[in-house]
């Protein structure tokens, strides 16, 4: 029998290939299969079905094929699998196999399996990579570079500051997933198609054998809701954009205009017509990335936006954009970790950045504030006006400071005037670094304790995802042990 059933006339082979999912539902086959089976277990539980029925399917499931056979044509994996089980079984037998339940229900949970799973393997990725932040930063943490904002010369920082922002914003993505965790982590199974069933299933039973910590409580929110995609790929845009940033960096940085950093010949391409060329391609592809990702959220809301309530077939294209972007942000945020890692950065190039480039005229307006008690507003002009006066005057700026100061400080504030030596001391960037005392600055003092605290985080990191790991190891044996209980029956006949 076929489990299309007799209402429709047979579907045309084209129809069925434009709108099947078997190209894509290989990433949640064996999902399909565990859920299957919780189904029944609970059906077998309830009396709904009888143990040798229920034992023979059971049986059967256990050796089904957890992955989407190629060329085969149906509409989904999962009416694959009942057609398997029909033509194995017999329908007599097999045609328990969806009692209770529908394909809206059954996708949506495993489509939710699949996901926990990506989730995981993400945030062990941004974990990765953020340990590799953390060893440039304890290998060359207090070289001097310069600081920027709008892409100019802002102030001196230390490399450790710079790279601590990366694993910051990192973090925050760290922390996104493990939010987003607890919202995909609730079952739909139980819901059937939108109105739930009477079929008495137990749901939270069927949730706890296949590791959730909970149920989508609304049947039709349950088979309907796709926001749990919309959201994961607003974590994996800012991931994205975050890798993005950081990869734009090591491009500029490994310029020739910059020459900061020597990327490892791993990571580098040379041209095909200029044989000198080093280019940094896997930095370019992951910040061309980022932009497929970002496509892949557009491309889901776009297909949400005017979806009425509950199951249309168009969620189904939700789902390839989501595996592709998920694909394509735990491969750069791989490759990103491991560029990092071997990234060598240039001491003498970074500090010599720092010399000459007005960066401490900061440090100096300060200075002029607590030394001479006058407003920063003054001193931020007296201080401007010198570096006008240098620039134009293409004087270095520390003479001009010495022989400017006591005329322009008389026009805006006071005459005030520093010997040079005073002065060098003033305008030495790492100097100037050390007299920062506020929380989160790039004193170089402060070094150790950032790490120490960054590192303690990576800790907790990890013990969250085992957490989330071990939850779905212990779903996966209560699973094995209540279908090894149900399929005795089967195996003593």
């Amino acid at each position: 029998m076929n489990v299309r059933g007799r209402r429709l006339k047979k579907q045309g082979d084209e129809v069925t290939a434009f709108t099947s999912s078997m190209a894509f539902d290989d990433r949640i086959a064996i999902h399909t299969v565990r859920t299957n089976m919780a189904h029944m277990i609970s059906l077998i539980e309830s009396g709904e079905v009888s143990k040798q029925v229920g034992s023979s399917i059971l049986a059967f499931l256990s050796r089904a094929p957890t992955s989407a056979p190629r060329g085969v044509l149906a509409e989904d994996y999962h009416q694959y699998l009942e057609q398997a089980a029909v033509d194995s079984l017999g329908v007599e037998v097999a045609g328990y196999l969806n009692l209770g339940k529908s394909r809206n229900d059954q996708v949506a949970t495993a489509i939710r399996m699949e996901l926990r799973g990506r989730i995981i393997t993400l945030a062990k990725s941004l974990g990765a990579l953020q340990k590799s932040v953390l060893g440039v930063a304890q290998r060359n943490g207090e070289a001097m570079v310069p600081g920027y904002t709008h892409l100019q010369h802002a102030q001196p920082v230390t490399l450790a500051h710079h790279l601590f922002a990366y694993f910051d914003c990192l973090q925050r993505d760290v922390d996104r997933l493990c939010e987003l965790y607890a919202r995909v982590n609730l079952s739909p199974m139980g819901s059937a198609a939108l109105a739930g069933t009477s079929v008495r299933v137990d749901r939270r039973m069927v949730a706890s054998l296949l590791g959730f910590d909970g149920l989508v409580a609304n049947a039709m929110d349950g088979v309907s809701s796709r926001d749990f995609v919309v959201e994961t790929l607003c974590c994996a845009s800012m991931i994205m954009l975050d890798a993005s940033r950081i990869s734009e960096e090591l491009i500029l940085w490994s310029s020739s205009e910059f020459g900061y950093v020597e990327l490892s010949d791993e990571y580098a391409a040379s041209s095909s017509i200029m044989p000198q060329k080093k280019n940094a391609v896997a930095a370019e592809t992951a910040r061309a990335k980022c932009g497929s990702v970002l496509g892949a959220l557009m491309a889901v809301c776009a297909i949400m936006k005017a979806m009425p309530f509950s199951y249309n077939l168009d969620l189904q294209e939700t789902t390839a954009h989501l595996w592709r972007a998920l694909d394509d942000t735990v491969d750069s945020v791989n490759i990103l970790g491991g560029m990092l890692a071997t990234t060598k950065f240039k001491i003498e190039r970074l500090a010599s950045s720092t010399k000459n480039d007005y960066s401490t005229a900061t440090a100096l307006a300060n200075y002029l504030v607590v030394r001479e008690r006058i407003s920063f507003r003054q001193s931020h002009a007296i201080v401007g006006e010198l570096v006008r006066i240098s620039v134009e005057g293409r004087v270095p700026f520390e003479s001009t400071v010495v022989s400017q100061l006591p005329k322009v400080s008389s026009q805006i504030a006071k005459r005030i005037k520093i010997g040079r030596s005073k002065l060098r001391s003033i305008l030495d960037p790492a100097r100037s670094l050390s007299s920062i005392v506020s929380s989160g600055g790039s004193n170089p003092g402060m070094i150790p304790g950032e790490l120490q605290a960054r590192t303690l985080q990576l800790g907790r990191n990890k013990e969250r995802v085992s957490k989330m790991e071990s939850s779905i190891v212990s779903a996966q044996s209560r699973l094995s042990e209540a279908l090894r209980s149900d399929t005795k029956e089967v195996k003593n006949r």
